[in-house]
């Protein structure tokens, strides 16, 4: 066979392969995004499997989640992982957080705060509040890339059923923003007839060592599979009803003693030191002559990441007061946490805590934990899964021109 013959039916394969596909990945991936924006209505299930490897260790958890959502206030949230098994269910009147291993449930009339900032005093509850971000997170898919590219097309089997795909694949240098030290690939899988993602990986690997400490660096994966997606959602009321077993009591909440509130609140703040990108150390202790406020977070925690419009809002009052903002986040990588950070415009400096040394000082058992410290370097607020109201009633406390600042009403 002639060469001429071999390129045109190259040719002739790549014309049928791209036939049916939109011209541009990267307004593909605006498109979908968009559509997830846009809900109104939807039921999504997720199944998310995370692993991290450094050169002593190597771990992985597995994260099923179900979010379900109406335009008239109902929802079902479900989380489940080694953690634990939580619901969050609201029929539009009535609103229900249920543990089933603590065969105890909430229950409160509506209207009341939202699930989002109601605090969770159970780590089982963050798993469902972590459903949440589901449709949050695939309507910001498209927000930092700068360029996409076509890989082959797929068929994915759910259940028997087989899905053709659009395959979009995107690298470190289609970020706007890149990290020095690491490498980042994404592929997400979208279903050619509904224009929906069912299938995305994540992939990062260090470029950098750290010889001092090998264990410390690590690369992660990510996979997360949506075998349910439908962005057009009708279900029962059923759906949205709660009905207490026999063996659960009802409780006013999952309240657990946490030991940090009796041994840290009213001490000066044991000592901590934070690493920036320019390797520059700078140790908490050096801070004393200001009050700091310390944000234990995580990219993937539903409760952190719906704070963050109010803790931005109090941080703009703060700043001029003298408040030093410092965040400290608990991901598996500091990549996930610093695109998540760059994404919401969020101001403050943001540490790694690579080895959970810092979060060990602070007897941190759960996220988000908020630390406020008076300019002598005591501690003066400590509450893990907080409001940004109670911590505006804590920076109040610190002196006139704070109180006049924060108010007393809303953030």
């Amino acid at each position: 066979m002639s060469l001429q013959i071999v390129l045109a039916l190259v040719a002739s394969f790549l014309t049928l392969w791209q036939a049916d596909r939109p011209p541009d990945a990267l307004a593909l991936i605006n498109k979908v995004s968009q559509r997830y924006a846009e809900a109104k209505s939807y039921h999504i299930e997720a199944i998310e499997e995370r692993s991290a490897t450094s050169e002593l260790s190597r771990s992985w958890q597995k994260f099923m989640m179900t979010a379900i959502v109406m335009p008239d206030g109902r929802f079902r949230y479900e989380g489940f992982s080694t953690v634990g098994k939580s619901f969050l269910i609201s029929n539009g009147k009535q609103e229900w957080e249920y543990i089933p291993g603590r065969k105890a449930y909430t229950q409160q009339n509506l209207p009341t705060e939202s699930s989002a900032t109601r605090p969770i005093h159970a780590p089982e509850g963050v798993i469902a509040q972590n459903a949440k971000q589901i449709v949050v997170s695939l309507a910001q898919i498209a927000g930092n890339l700068k360029s996409a590219s076509y890989l082959p097309d797929e068929a994915i089997i759910f259940e028997d059923k087989k899905i053709d795909c659009y395959v979009v694949h995107v690298s470190e240098r289609d970020f706007k923003a890149q990290r020095p030290f690491s490498a980042r690939e994404s592929t997400v899988w979208i279903d050619k007839a509904r224009l929906v993602i069912i299938k995305r990986t994540e992939k990062v690997e260090p470029v950098t060592k750290n010889p001092d400490a090998p264990w410390r660096v690590f690369s992660s994966d990510v996979l997360t599979t949506y075998p349910v997606v439908d962005l057009n959602a009708q279900e029962p009321d059923s759906v949205f009803a709660f009905v207490p077993p026999k063996d659960a009591v009802r409780v006013e909440d999952f309240s657990a003693p946490d030991k940090g509130i009796g041994w840290l609140m009213g001490k000066l703040a044991p000592e901590i030191r934070f690493r920036g990108p320019d390797g520059k150390l700078t140790t908490l202790s050096s801070l004393k002559g200001k009050p700091v406020f310390l944000d234990f977070w995580a990219s993937w925690c539903g409760p952190c990441n719906s704070a963050i419009p109010d803790l931005l809002s109090l941080y703009a009052k703060t700043l001029p007061q003298g408040l030093t903002w410092i965040g400290i986040d608990s991901d598996t990588n500091p990549d996930a946490a610093e695109k998540f950070a760059r994404a919401q415009s969020i101001p403050w400096p943001n540490y790694h805590d690579a080895d959970g040394s810092m979060g060990a000082a602070f007897l941190r058992q759960t996220i988000p934990l908020g630390v406020l410290l008076d300019a002598n370097g005591k501690i003066i607020f400590y509450k893990p899964i907080y409001q940004v109201s109670e911590l505006r009633g804590a920076i109040a406390t610190l002196g006139p021109q704070f109180a006049t600042a924060v108010g007393t009403g809303e953030n």
